[in-house]
């Protein structure tokens, strides 16, 4: 009788348990499955500060491309500030997106970036090669419509926006542009670039190209020369500061003479490449999972790199008034402390 007794309290706590597993994985479906809120954006943020998180390559829908996720959530509460985020390209990988309403933009994007600081800034999108040919009108019209969140902001193949302010001026000048379309655009893409940062007004404190691919490359892809030849002259003379890119699923900084930082961030969430051998104007190289943070003040930028377990992978500092361009001025933090004694 008591061997009975017992396997009917096994079977009720087994069926206990199974009930819990299913209530737990219809509100699970539920939330993954329902269109989410209107954003609502923070307030209260000294605007003449700003905190960016850079990746790329992410759109997997893998349990990587979350992770990342979480960890971008995580560093933001860390650190206190966010104001933004820049996906980088290759924003959907595998089946292209039929519609505004196809459930990847639930899977790849709304519910995997939320938190309390992710839920609430704006995603600021540059198409990658993955995203073309048939993702990247969809991509465009989420944008142009309001679709979901709200977050996702992509109104043109190429744009500028202006961030912060300080002393009278925007503390930060961002070109979103994108390198995946056809390569006979290029000489175009040189003057979009030359245009937005002769715009008439006050200069900004700095200035940031965003792409999907890299000009300068230690992994997989290498030097893209074609883009070397078409957009690197333009850069110089429009004293672009930063470089952000993926396209190469790894972290990287590479810095030469007269040249501006090349960041490379596709760390994102797709499977990532391993790195070729060590050059010398590479300046931090690693296969791992993560993203990168820039923190921007009239004073100086604060470049970090995360993994995905929210672990400082590296960290550099560039004074604002330091006389050399990135190769002299960006330099690892503890260097950069002694050589503000």
């Amino acid at each position: 009788m008591n061997s009975i007794a017992a396997v009917k309290n096994n079977l009720r706590r087994i069926g206990v348990a199974m009930a819990v597993l299913s209530l737990l994985a219809l509100l699970a479906a539920y939330w993954l499955l329902t269109p989410p809120e209107p954003y609502v954006p923070l307030t209260g943020l000294d605007p003449a500060s700003l905190s960016l998180i850079a990746l790329g390559d992410q759109g997997s829908g893998r349990l990587q491309q979350w992770r990342v996720a979480q960890s971008m959530e995580q560093v933001a509460a860390r650190d206190g500030r966010l104001d933004l985020v820049v996906l980088l390209g290759d924003n959907f990988y595998g089946k292209s997106l039929t519609g505004t309403a196809d459930r990847a933009w639930e899977m790849k994007f709304e519910r995997v970036y939320w938190g309390g600081w992710l839920s609430h800034v704006p995603f600021y999108a540059v198409l990658g090669n993955h995203d073309y040919p048939l993702s990247q009108a969809v991509e465009l019209d989420y944008s142009r419509q309001h679709v979901g969140s709200g977050r996702w902001q992509m109104p043109a193949h190429d744009y500028v926006k202006d961030f912060g302010w300080a002393d009278g001026r925007p503390l930060l000048r961002m070109v979103f542009l994108d390198t995946a379309a056809p390569r006979d655009a290029l000489a175009q893409k040189a003057a979009f670039i030359e245009q937005a940062f002769q715009q008439a007004g006050p200069e900004p404190v700095w200035r940031v190209v965003a792409a999907h691919h890299p000009l300068r490359n230690e992994g997989l892809h290498g030097d893209d020369e074609v883009l070397l030849a078409s957009l690197l002259p333009v850069l110089q003379r429009s004293r672009v500061d930063l470089f952000l890119a993926g396209h190469d699923h790894n972290q990287q900084l590479i810095l030469r003479p007269g040249e501006p930082a090349w960041v490379i961030s596709g760390a994102g969430g797709q499977k990532l490449y391993t790195l070729g051998a060590a050059r010398d104007d590479a300046r931090f190289a690693a296969s791992r999972a993560g993203f990168a943070k820039l923190d921007f003040s009239a004073s100086g930028l604060r470049l970090s790199y995360y993994d995905e377990s929210s672990h400082l992978e590296q960290r550099y500092q560039w004074a604002r008034d330091c006389q050399w361009l990135a190769n002299g001025c960006l330099l690892p933090e503890a260097q950069a402390a002694v050589d503000r004694r």
